[in-house]
């Protein structure tokens, strides 16, 4: 039924996926420009001078926002992301969903049998007489 729905994915060049990638590594940047531009609004708004109170000049402001952003992302990069990260690989393996683990378990699992067979090949070339010419 879903494969009525569900579009065939097609075989393209990497231009479409290189460019897209591309613009979502840069959008970042213009989030900084729209903070910029924001911040501005909000600081010499004239219907809400609490700001300014708070802080006398833009920069002191401009350098506050700053402040509180580099503290959150010390606190996602501390904190957040190592979570995500466990969260993720755990859900990841679970009920044998990552083909990519279940290789590499089938892989662990030939490479114990291979080691059980050099022993053995090992003790049985061991027990071999010595020749000696």
């Amino acid at each position: 039924m879903f494969e009525k729905i569900i579009p065939k994915q097609r075989k393209m060049s990497t231009q479409v996926g290189g460019f897209l990638i591309l613009v979502s590594e840069t959008m970042f940047l213009f989030s900084i420009l729209n903070f910029l531009m924001i911040s501005r609004l909000q600081y010499y708004s004239s219907g809400d001078s609490f700001i300014r109170v708070l802080f006398p000049n833009y920069m002191i402001f401009l350098g506050a926002m700053g402040f509180i952003g580099l503290t959150a992302m010390f606190l996602v990069y501390a904190y957040i992301l190592p979570s995500k990260q466990r969260f993720s690989q755990e859900q990841a393996v679970k009920d044998s969903r990552s083909p990519t683990y279940n290789k590499l378990i089938e892989i662990q699992t030939e490479l114990a049998e291979t080691r059980k067979l050099l022993v053995k090949l090992s003790e049985r070339v061991d027990g071999l007489p010595n020749e000696k010419t």
